[in-house]
């Protein structure tokens, strides 16, 4: 039988952010290829052991380390985000909550991709399954690791897998066949629709002189019209810093708001991918230096924790009600992460940072959905909302 101390490691593990990797990997792992390795096996022994849906946090005496204090800031939580109210994301034998993907599937819902599991599931804010999209497999509809899900302006959703390189289009109330596109990019990892047949793609894809993180693709001629967003690093740090292609990007009108993993910097492009505006974070942690060439190819386990250690990786962006931009970090410690929340203007000016955050999952309205410090179950979340007077 699972237990909630196993799940608890699975969640953390993805926690990280996307991960990255070649077509031949294949289970889930962290945001970065060179952890890939020690977290696949983990994955993978995991993946066919029965599971226990709503496990409740008095089943295990580990309890207390979600409420250790490096961990969570409580207090600097508590006087920026007023608690509205708790949410258990429902689970049955159709769906848990193990290494939870999300993106907002439209009014009310939230969409759930679950790379280790093999599907997505659709929640409602309050906390019911409504939707199970897909299982495990490589036929249509199928998934190895669905790493990534979006609605689609017409109402459907589109599901990115890592492994199969593959993009499939779930018409809307899951009415009709799914259809499967094979990805322009070799590892494909999100897509967003952007409206009149184009899409933006996530996923690194390499020039003779760059390499480039998103991407508008035309789907009526399978071509990519424009890359951008490329990794502005030192070239002496480049071979290491390709590991990391996580990134998180927030649609609003005409513009793209974007963040990489390795980058302490806010980006603004226009909806065709021009470059509009740079904004310097000032993040709770600081980024921490990138191995240069000297490192060499780190191969010990070891070596490749401490070198993830000592990174902040960025790998969210959330627009606020108030109009106010969140940016997400997180720096790993060991089996555990711990997260760290800036909120900038619209012009870049600092408005507040703290360091131990919950983890932000989505932000629908004034509301934010984070993980729920207090327990060390994925689907126990908590609802708040951003305090005008801080």
């Amino acid at each position: 039988m699972e237990t909630t101390e196993t799940r608890k490691h699975q969640r953390t593990y993805t926690r990280c952010g996307v991960p990255s990797g070649r077509r031949d990997f294949g289970s889930p792992g962290r945001v970065f290829v060179l952890l890939l390795c020690i977290v696949a096996a983990a994955c993978r022994a995991g993946a066919d052991e029965p599971r226990v849906p709503g496990q409740s946090p008095a089943d295990t005496a580990d309890t207390g380390r979600a409420n250790e204090p490096e961990f969570v800031d409580r207090a600097a939580f508590a006087g920026a985000f007023e608690i509205v109210r708790g949410v258990v994301l429902e689970e049955d034998d159709r769906a848990v909550t193990v290494l939870p993907m999300v993106s907002s599937g439209g009014p009310g819902r939230l969409l759930l991709a679950e790379p280790q599991e093999g599907q997505v599931n659709v929640y409602g804010t309050d906390g019911r399954l409504q939707r199970v999209i897909g299982r495990r497999g490589e036929g249509p509809g199928e998934f190895t690791v669905p790493i990534a899900s979006r609605r689609t302006l017409d109402g459907g959703v589109v599901v990115a897998d890592m492994v199969l390189s593959r993009l499939t289009f779930f018409p809307a109330g899951g009415a009709g066949e799914p259809e499967v596109v094979a990805s322009p990019l070799p590892l494909v990892l999100g897509a967003e629709d952007m409206g009149e047949g184009r899409y933006l793609l996530f996923g690194q894809l390499m020039s003779e002189t760059q390499s480039h993180l998103l991407h508008l693709w035309n789907r009526g001629n399978d071509e990519i019209e424009h890359s951008f967003l490329p990794m502005e690093v030192p070239e002496e740090s480049r071979a290491y810093a390709a590991s990391y292609t996580s990134v998180a990007t927030a649609l609003e009108g005409d513009t793209i708001w974007a963040v990489w993993a390795l980058s302490d910097t806010l980006y603004k492009f226009s909806r065709r991918g021009e470059r509009l505006k740079v904004i310097p974070l000032s993040l709770p942690r600081p980024m921490g230096v990138l191995p240069g060439a000297d490192a060499g190819a780190i191969t010990d386990p070891r070596a490749i924790q401490a070198a993830a250690d000592a990174l902040t990786q960025v790998n969210g962006i959330f627009i606020l009600g108030d109009g106010n931009l969140a940016v997400q970090s997180m720096r790993s410690r060991g089996f555990e992460s711990v997260w760290d929340l800036t909120v900038v203007d619209r012009q870049g000016a600092p408005v507040w940072k703290a360091a131990g955050m919950p983890r932000l999952f989505a932000v629908e309205g004034d509301l934010l959905y984070f993980d729920d410090p207090a327990s060390v179950l994925p689907n126990h979340w908590i609802v708040a909302r951003w305090k005008e007077e801080r």
